[in-house]
This record gives C-alpha cells, structure tokens and sequence, in this order.
C-alpha cells in the first residue's frame, strides 16, 4: 500500500477512535436521549463535518457502540459455556469478567450502555439490539439452568435468575461509573450468593 493511503487510513483509524470513545462516554453518563451528535464531535475535537463522513446520525453510533458491546458480551458467554468446567465456575468467570471490565475505561462505558433503555429513529435495527440482548440472557439462563441440575444454584425460574444477575451487574457498573474509585466493588462471592441456595 502507497505510504499516502496508509496515512490516510491511519488519520482515518483515530478519527473513528476518537468518534467512538467521545461517544462511549457521553452515552454512558448521559443516555441516547440526552447526548446530541455536536457534544460528540466537540468531545472528539473532530468538526461536525467530519463526525457526519463517519456516522450519519448519533442514532447509527450509538447502535454501532451498542452492538460492540454485545459482541463482547455474547463473546464471553458462548466461550464460558462451551468450557468443561461446572456452572458455578462458568458464572464466576462471568462475574470476574464484569468485574474486571468495570476498573478499566473504555470498557465500563460498554457495561453501561448494555443496560440503557434505548430508542433510536431505526427500529428494525431497535430489534436487531433487543433481539440480541435476548440471545446473551438466553445463554446465561442456560448455564444457569445447568447449575440448577447440578444443583448448585437456587431452584426457580432460571431466566429470573439470570435477569437478576445482569440487573446488579448493570447497577454495580453504573455506580462505579457515578462515584469513581470511591465506590468498592463487591468481591465475586457477594454477586454468586444470589444464585447459590
């Protein structure tokens, strides 16, 4: 590749990264609906002009960022099932996962972005998200489930479980997003009490 074009696909490269990360932050503490596409490009000190060459509207960033993350959320878990170890191992390796992505940033603006409540102008693209916010329940469900046969999880409707996993993991992560390192995060065994009878 000429040295111009591999110039121009870094400058290209930053100007995403840079996109993406203003975006990550400004999603995760303010929400889609209280982020506006000016906010991200100043964050980004990319122009307005430039913001839109890459993404036509925050709506098509956000979902961008959105399904990242739950790349890596799908990721994490169909690699934990597919291991030959017990479900509680499995469970734990979610939550030290989750535990040890919320020290970091940008990863923490992920976790945050997983649990918003969203609507953006694309709603077949809305369902898309959903459809695999589903897909990543269903998997810790699974695993959930199997731990019940083991029986080492609580009895009881296996998707409840899971949901209420995610909901204090989502909580855990938002304020740690509030309060910085002033908040402790809970140790591995606090969150697997949930589960454990």
């Amino acid at each position: 590749m000429p040295k111009a074009k591999e110039q121009f696909e870094e400058m290209r490269q930053e100007a995403v990264r840079k996109i993406k990360t203003a975006g990550l932050e400004l999603f995760a503490r303010k929400g889609l609906a209280g982020t506006n596409i000016k906010e991200i490009a100043e964050k980004a000190q990319i122009s307005l002009g430039l913001m839109y060459h890459y993404y036509s509207s925050k709506d098509e960033l956000y979902l961008a960022l959105a399904n990242e993350a739950m790349d890596m959320s799908i990721a994490l878990l169909n690699s934990l099932k597919k291991q030959r170890i017990g479900a509680k191992e499995k469970v734990e390796g979610f939550i030290q996962g989750f535990l040890t992505g919320v020290q970091k940033h940008p990863e923490i603006c992920y976790f945050i972005i997983i649990g918003q409540q969203f609507e953006t102008k694309d709603t077949s693209q809305n369902d898309v998200l959903n459809n695999r916010k589903l897909k990543s329940m269903e998997l810790l469900t699974s695993i959930i489930k199997a731990g019940q046969h083991e029986g080492v999880f609580l009895k009881g409707d296996p998707l409840q479980l899971a949901v209420m996993l995610v909901a204090a993991t989502q909580g855990l992560a938002a304020f740690r997003m509030t309060f910085g390192n002033k908040f402790t995060m809970p140790q591995v065994e606090i969150l697997m009490n949930m589960l454990i009878p």
